[in-house]
């Protein structure tokens, strides 16, 4: 686990080079090798949903950053903050609310390392197993196809917007029978995927709120065919999300850095020498 945070670390500034687009979008960027009709590849960017199950009603908005971007810690200070939309929906919901986010970056080849997909998993959840870049392929055929539906959606919600008009970050709000609502067959808790534990509930009758951890599943680059085994890498951190207060809660986790083996060592011969100093004194 610890080389292949190594290598996320490295393929996040890999990423963010290829990437080459602002964090200030609008409508979902797929990430796939074409955006909407007539669109050309570049990097997706992560969205957030949110499902009222008992009233049928969900709410989706396009976060404004690109897996690049999120991948290097590159995010606006504005990141997760919710809009009004938001805000009189959630007025209107029954508890709990679940929540999950993703992201697409299928535009370049599985022969690229950034080739892969970001999703939410419900913290606490089973550890996913291995999986092929076959089976990758279809996971972020999922991502995509969701992020196309809440485009159409968001464009019918927002006058004067266009599924290229990337001004602006969009939001809608959908009931059942559309492809954009939460609860549409390829997507749903579990994102369309079997055995992925991909939401988390909120206000929940006096139940902890759960949290969300995120994944880098992706390919390992080079020399591929599709039965190649992808790479997952847990990132280190937490989404969270605060109704009150109308956010999306990245909390990075801080993790204790392992001082080199010559700290050690000098650490230790400071001590012994402050104790042969003081017996010094302790004599004279």
């Amino acid at each position: 686990m610890k080389n292949v945070k190594r290598q996320g670390y490295q393929l996040a500034a890999a990423i963010c080079l290829m990437a080459g687009i602002s964090n200030a979008q609008a409508a979902i960027n797929n990430g796939a090798s074409s955006i909407q009709a007539g669109g050309t590849g570049s990097a997706g960017e992560l969205y957030l949903n949110v499902w009222d199950q008992a009233a049928s009603t969900s709410y989706s908005i396009d976060l404004g950053v690109t897996v690049g971007n999120f991948l290097s810690g590159n995010l606006p200070t504005t990141f997760g903050q919710l809009d009004q939309r938001f805000i009189n929906w959630a007025a209107t919901t029954s508890d709990p609310l679940i929540f999950n986010v993703a992201g697409n970056n299928s535009y370049v080849p599985f022969a690229n390392s950034a080739n892969g997909v970001l999703l939410s998993r419900r913290t606490g959840a089973t550890e996913p197993g291995g999986i092929t870049l076959s089976t990758l392929g279809t996971w972020e055929s999922r991502v995509r196809d969701r992020a196309n539906a809440l485009n159409i959606a968001e464009v019918a919600q927002n006058p004067g917007a266009t599924a290229t008009d990337y001004a602006a970050n969009l939001s809608e709000v959908t009931t059942t029978g559309a492809s954009s609502y939460f609860g549409y067959t390829f997507w749903t808790q579990n994102m369309g995927i079997s055995g992925w534990n991909g939401s988390a509930k909120v206000r929940n009758s006096g139940v902890e709120d759960e949290t969300l951890d995120f994944y880098f599943v992706h390919s390992p680059g080079g020399t591929v065919g599709t039965s190649t085994r992808a790479i997952f890498e847990k990132l280190e951190g937490k989404f969270s999300l605060d109704i009150a207060d109308a956010k999306l809660v990245w909390t990075p986790t801080v993790t204790a850095v392992p001082l080199p083996g010559a700290v050690w060592l000098f650490l230790g011969g400071l001590v012994s020498l402050l104790r042969l100093q003081k017996r010094a004194v302790a004599a004279v």
